[in-house]
């Protein structure tokens, strides 16, 4: 009797365990991205990227390969749709760019920082640089 209740504790935290590890699952992809950009109000500079969608706390975390450092920005689903070619969107004008959108493969709508009324203004002057995502 102790043996089938064991085994059904144990059962039960492994379901536990990666039930919870699902709601965290994240969408990950890497992108080569050729300029300095601004996420957050934090430049960071060019380089590979490993980009991740955390869908369950709305945040996209950029992680710079070469260096290991991240940065975290609060995203929210603000375009609808969905892309065939998962992309991030920047907004600049020749120097200083910054995300306008991020999609993901598999994921529907578009997610981007949450703005100010100064970043819609800026953000309908200047040039759209794209970046194309890659599945890690």
């Amino acid at each position: 009797m102790k043996t089938t209740l064991k085994n059904i504790a144990i059962a039960l935290g492994l379901t536990a365990a990666l039930g919870s590890a699902a709601l965290f699952a994240e969408n990950q992809s890497i992108a080569k991205i050729p300029f300095d950009f601004q996420i957050t109000g934090a430049t960071l500079p060019a380089g590979q990227y490993v980009v991740s969608l955390a869908s369950n706390t709305q945040t996209i975390v950029f992680r710079n390969v070469a260096t290991g450092h991240s940065s975290v920005m609060m995203a929210h689903p603000f375009q609808s749709g969905t892309t065939e070619e998962p992309k991030l969107v920047f907004r600049g004008n020749g120097e200083h760019y910054k995300l306008e959108s991020a999609w993901f493969a598999g994921v529907q709508g578009g997610y981007g920082p949450l703005r100010r009324n100064k970043d819609r203004t800026d953000g309908e002057r200047g040039v759209a640089a794209t970046v194309r995502l890659l599945q890690k």
